[in-house]
């Protein structure tokens, strides 16, 4: 399931007959926590069930209801290990403004200063080729250019790629993420020829349909546009 910038991912256990879950980012700071909740909810699933938590990239549209969902289910949470320290807000460490053209800032500050993530505490730090007990094995792959600690995560059992903002899609056309919210585009070019190497049938975003037929071919065909 996927809501506004938030991925559930249900884990089966063979054994116990039960399911885990796995709640991808959080949208917008008191926006989505009660949607995602509720979904679960309706599917059977209480609180309780909800094991993991996992940032893709600490933009606020991404993490700004990780606290909040974080205190209603109890579950740790997983980020980047150069985003982590921001999250937490360490000393010095506060979460860039996502608007990359200066002048633009001022005009986004109004919209923005109210939904600033709160900070919250990562206990499991990734890093690239770290795998996660999700739907056989998930790998983490560490695809910067968004954000610096930005990360995709690959279920090779599904076929899926789930790749948040490292790539934008319109329509049939994938692109490189939005210059305006990316922080090095140069580094977003090498992680699409990076994602462009990896098996998969399925293609996920964060903020656009999903890519059910083609996706291989159109990933690679944006891998060698860029390179």
């Amino acid at each position: 399931m996927v809501t506004t910038s938030a991925f559930i991912v249900i884990t089966p256990d063979a054994e116990s007959g039960e399911s885990s879950i796995t709640v991808v980012d959080a949208g917008w700071r008191l926006l989505h926590n009660r949607p995602v909740l509720n979904y679960l909810r309706e599917l059977g699933y209480g609180t309780d069930s909800v094991c993991r938590l996992i940032s893709t990239h600490y933009h606020p549209d991404h993490v700004g209801g990780m606290a909040g969902l974080r205190r209603a289910t109890g579950a740790p949470v997983s980020a980047h290990r150069l985003e982590a320290p921001y999250l937490a807000g360490e000393p010095g460490r506060k979460i860039p403004n996502p608007v990359k053209p200066l002048w633009l800032r001022p005009l986004f500050w109004p919209l923005m200063a109210p939904m600033s993530p709160p900070n919250f505490p990562v206990t499991t730090i990734l890093d690239d080729g770290d795998c996660l007990p999700l739907l056989g094995g998930a790998r983490v792959l560490h695809t910067p250019g968004h954000t610096p600690g930005s990360i995709s995560l690959h279920f090779p059992n599904e076929g899926v790629l789930l790749v948040a903002d490292a790539i934008q899609r319109y329509q049939e056309r994938l692109t490189l993420p939005s210059r305006w919210f990316s922080s090095d585009m140069e580094a977003a070019k090498k992680s699409v020829q990076k994602l462009a190497s990896i098996d998969f049938e399925i293609l996920c975003f964060s903020h656009f349909e999903p890519m059910r037929k083609g996706a291989r071919a159109a990933l690679r065909s944006l891998a060698e546009f860029v390179s």
